[in-house]
């Protein structure tokens, strides 16, 4: 690695086995991508890489490994994580324009971004690589299908370890001007990120606070619960139960200890605490009798007891949870969606994000559009619009391939909206305050 770039600034690709010529190291003159991953000894590729400034890095140095597999303690800069799924809205069995969905007809997509949200959270401040790659034995993914990847990853502070298909690879080694116009695509999204670095020390908010150690007979319910509140964009803070004493709850609405076991000693008070001061708590079946209550409440949501605890409450499983996508279901609407900090009409295809500056003044919400690459890359669809709960006296819309523009407000019965223009793949709402 080179001495003089920092981890969290390095933008990695990984060199294809089939780029034998050290010439097309020229890509990547003026470009964003300033890190080379090699599987094997790179000989002359490398030496000519490294006269060019760009950082050198072996695969086999990085300890990549599954999410389940990550050692969090290691002394790295950076922890990489492999055995991850492309970013996509399924397409439907049947074929055609038609997205596949779950139980309520919601498109079914697939994002890398709550296994970059639960590293971040596990890997205490180091940087996180993302290894995926486009799918073999389909069609090669096009100019937005790239771009999609490139803002999943990026959305959440992560990086993707830029990976090409045999196609694109190919046509970029023979100088094809259609993989270099693919190429250019891709670059371009990557700027983007990098032109808006100060937005990946934003933290990551939502209503909830999920606890768990994500891990041994947790893991599945835990990382299922991730992935499947995300894709109702039901907004969350993670949180690793090993961190959980020093972990800051202020702001969140409700905390869902996950784990189907009684929470050890040291949590009991500190969770107990937070219902306490006004907060809701939502908890397994088996770790119910930690936390007694004061009196039963009328429960809005079938299969919980709801007890009184000092100002707040207590939401409590009246059976084992077994399936993870009712269960974030059931703590969408314990949470209630009146609680949510950004509401989004129109927009199921769309993954969303909100994250705070550090000083807390200022918010971000981005939005990845991953219908857009089912649509061959243009912008379409039904308008969206955006309702933003905190207080704030301007909205700017970024996308990848314009300058911002500000947002006008929209009154619609009594809230304040904003309406989003057609963009395709991303965009980034910068909320001041």
């Amino acid at each position: 690695m080179a001495a003089d770039i920092a981890a969290a600034d390095l933008v990695p690709f990984r060199w294809p086995a089939t780029w034998t010529d050290p010439r097309h190291i020229a890509l990547f003159e003026g470009g964003p991508v300033n890190c080379l991953l090699f599987d094997g000894p790179a000989g002359a590729i490398a030496d000519a890489a490294r006269k060019a400034g760009l950082s050198v890095i072996y695969w086999n140095s990085l300890n990549a490994a599954k999410l389940a597999d990550i050692n969090w303690n290691a002394p790295v800069p950076i922890v990489t994580v492999t055995g991850l799924v492309w970013p996509r809205m399924q397409a439907a069995a049947g074929g055609g324009d038609q997205a596949a969905s779950g139980p309520t007809g919601a498109p079914w997509i697939d994002s890398t971004s709550w296994v970059a949200r639960l590293a971040a959270a596990r890997a205490g401040g180091k940087q996180i690589w993302l290894d995926f790659a486009p799918p073999k034995d389909e069609a090669p993914p096009g100019d937005a299908a790239y771009r999609v990847a490139v803002a999943d990853a990026a959305s959440t502070g992560a990086r993707w370890a830029l990976t090409l298909d045999p196609k694109l690879s190919a046509g970029l080694a023979a100088g094809s001007a259609g993989a270099l116009k693919t190429w250019k695509s891709i670059t371009a999204a990557l700027s983007f990120f990098e032109q808006h670095k100060p937005w990946r020390s934003y933290q990551h908010q939502g209503p909830l606070g999920v606890v768990s150690t994500f891990a041994g007979e947790h893991e599945f319910m835990a990382t299922e619960f991730l992935n499947l509140a995300a894709r109702r964009n039901l907004l969350y803070r993670v949180i690793d139960r090993s961190r959980l004493a020093s972990a800051d709850l202020g702001g969140l609405r409700a905390v869902i200890w996950l784990d189907q076991e009684l929470p050890p000693p040291e949590a009991v008070p500190k969770l107990a605490e937070f219902a306490r001061a006004g907060g809701l708590l939502i908890v397994s079946q088996t770790a119910a009798p930690a936390f007694k209550g004061e009196g039963s409440l009328d429960c809005p949501v079938a299969g919980y007891g709801l007890r009184s605890l000092g100002k707040g409450t207590v939401a409590a499983a009246v059976r084992d949870w077994d399936d993870p996508y009712f269960l974030a279901a059931d703590a969408h609407n314990l949470v209630s969606r009146r609680y949510d900090p950004v509401r989004m009409f129109n927009g199921s295809s769309y993954w969303v994000h909100y994250s705070v500056a550090p000083d807390g003044r200022d918010g971000l919400i981005q939005l990845v559009s991953f219908g857009t690459a089912s649509r061959g890359g243009g912008a379409g669809g039904a308008e969206v619009s955006l309702r933003i709960a905190r207080n704030h006296r301007s909205v700017a819309l970024h996308t990848l391939d314009a300058e911002p523009v500000p947002l006008q407000p929209v009154t619609v019965g009594q809230n304040i909206e904003y309406r989003l223009p057609q963009f395709a793949t991303y965009a980034a709402l910068e909320v001041k305050a």
